[in-house]
């Protein structure tokens, strides 16, 4: 059984007359979403997913936090604009778009970067824009009845604290932060409210504005996210959700959170799955807020769509693991290749079967696909030819299958931007000084190498393979050693060919290269 059927037998055990499911998430467009935050959607997706395929009605929900405050200005975004600091304590909404994409806001252009990288991945949403929840004045009961209790809930929060509480302090908290209505910063302090008129009032700290509103009419006013984040579990009736192993431990966010929902907003908390971090092999820590990240777009320059969720969707969600931009993607399209032909043969195991239902997207169609390794071994061959690598592929007695074009496009981005080593450029002329240093005995081996391609009407892959071997090896040596003379002239040909000690699989690349290319380079 797949852990997203786990998870919904526990929703639907836990409500089992509900006529429709919840499952929710949400990220702060802070800067560009980075892949590690792909696990806060793709859990509750893939649970969503296996509620359905059980029968049952769901929503699911991804709130933009978009009413949150702008922290700190991302890397990126200093880099293109100067003195955007003046931001800082202003919810993303009201910050004006230092991108020229003639998007309405700083917080709208992240939304629609991660907004067309989930509709690539065919994930349905169903968004939910905080700042517009709030400014429309939907929350407002909410604020007030959450000031009302204020004291209650300081109870609640100080008693998962080990420092004690103070009545001063008690009487000085309020659940909230106020957007200044003269400069947009919540750089405010609440000076007193009143729950009979609903009157708050307010002192910016930053523009030294002093104002009394009506929280039910002023509604730049946002509960404090441990409030916030139960309110919405209330209002809209959330079943799921997952959260980082940071928000998971015993006495952290969720349990807070949990009786917050029951003590004051008398609601139930969800089903809820903690997971763990997503590592980057090589690189640093990525936060959005950095503008140091790898975004789901980025992903997709190297992985199908449906590659990414078969990645998220193999493991469970406690376990921590980490991206590659190594020779690990390669394995990573065989292990999915090799798992999706047991799938569509019938063959595959429970795990399988369950994996694919979720990760292959809906309307596609899917068969056994042209090898990502082939592609990724010859692209660099032909020079990222697109028409040299079909005729390639065909005279390998492969088939160039309907979406092998976008294995190709991401082939090629991961080679040129990931392992430009395996980029080689063969010789305008003979590397006639490398030549002058090779033996006699090295040279028949060239020689005969040359004589054999050069009476090829078609050269074969497995067919130059085994010539090379069956020249260079001495049945007499050992394994070993006998390896150690494969790399010898391996070493040697490629110096002819490319001017370098590595290379291509030379049986690929002399069966897929147009022998008038290279053939005169080992004419020595």
């Amino acid at each position: 059984m797949h852990w997203s059927e786990r998870i919904a037998d526990k929703i639907i055990e836990k409500n089992p007359s509900k006529e429709v499911y919840t499952c929710a998430s949400g990220v702060s467009p802070s800067g560009s979403v980075h892949i590690g935050n792909f696990r806060e959607i793709a859990i509750p997706y893939f649970v969503a997913r296996a509620l359905k395929q059980k029968g049952k009605k769901v929503r699911f929900l991804f709130s933009w936090d978009d009413f949150d405050r702008l922290r700190k200005v991302p890397i990126n975004v200093a880099k293109i604009v100067d003195g955007y600091e003046k931001y800082v304590g202003c919810p993303y909404t009201m910050i004006p778009n230092p991108f020229d994409d003639g998007l309405e806001s700083y917080g709208r252009h992240f939304e629609v970067e991660f907004e067309n990288s989930l509709k690539e991945l065919g994930i349905d949403v169903e968004y939910i824009y905080q700042s517009k929840q709030y400014l429309s004045g939907r929350y407002a009961p909410k604020v007030a009845y959450a000031l009302e209790k204020r004291k209650e809930i300081y109870d609640i929060l100080m008693s998962f604290k080990s420092q004690e509480a103070t009545d001063e302090e008690r009487e000085a908290y309020y659940p909230v932060a106020v957007y200044c209505d003269g400069c947009s910063k919540d750089s405010t302090k609440v000076t007193s409210y009143n729950p009979e008129t609903h009157e708050l009032t307010y002192v910016c700290k930053a523009c030294g504005k002093e104002e009394t509103v009506n929280v039910l009419e002023y509604f730049k006013i946002k509960l404090a996210w441990k409030i916030d984040w139960p309110m919405r579990w209330k209002e809209e009736g959330v079943d799921f959700e997952a959260g980082g192993i940071d928000h998971s431990t015993p006495g952290g966010s969720y349990d807070v959170c949990s009786r917050v929902v029951r003590e004051i907003f008398d609601g139930e908390p969800p089903t809820y799955q903690a997971y763990g971090w997503l590592g980057f092999a090589g690189v640093s820590s990525m936060h959005s807020s950095s503008g140091i990240n790898i975004t789901p777009e980025g992903v997709l320059k190297f992985y199908t769509p449906e590659i990414v969720r078969w990645l998220f969707a193999k493991y469970e969600p406690e376990d921590a693991y980490n991206f590659y931009f190594d020779d690990t993607i390669i394995r990573h399209y065989s292990e999915f290749d090799k798992s999706l032909h047991s799938y569509l043969s019938g063959e595959g195991d429970e795990f399988t079967n369950s994996l694919f239902k979720l990760c292959l997207i809906d309307g596609k169609n899917y068969i056994d696909e042209t090898s990502f390794s082939t592609i990724a071994n010859l692209a660099p061959i032909v020079n990222f030819n697109r028409d040299s690598l079909v005729k390639a592929i065909k005279k390998l007695d492969l088939e160039w299958t309907p979406r092998a074009d976008e294995r190709f496009e991401k082939a090629t981005y991961f080679i040129q931007t990931y392992q430009p080593e395996k980029m080689f450029k063969l010789l305008s002329e003979k590397n006639a000084e490398f030549a002058s240093t090779l033996g006699e005995e090295e040279r028949e081996v060239v020689s005969k190498l040359y004589s054999y391609l050069k009476a090829q009407t078609e050269v074969k892959d497995k067919e130059v393979q085994q010539f090379i071997y069956d020249t260079v090896n001495n049945p007499e040596l050992s394994k070993k050693e006998n390896m150690a003379i494969q790399q010898k002239y391996f070493k040697i040909f490629y110096n002819l060919l490319f001017g370098t000690d590595s290379g291509p699989r030379l049986y690929l690349f002399f069966a897929a290269s147009e022998k008038d290319s290279y053939l005169e380079l080992l004419n020595i």
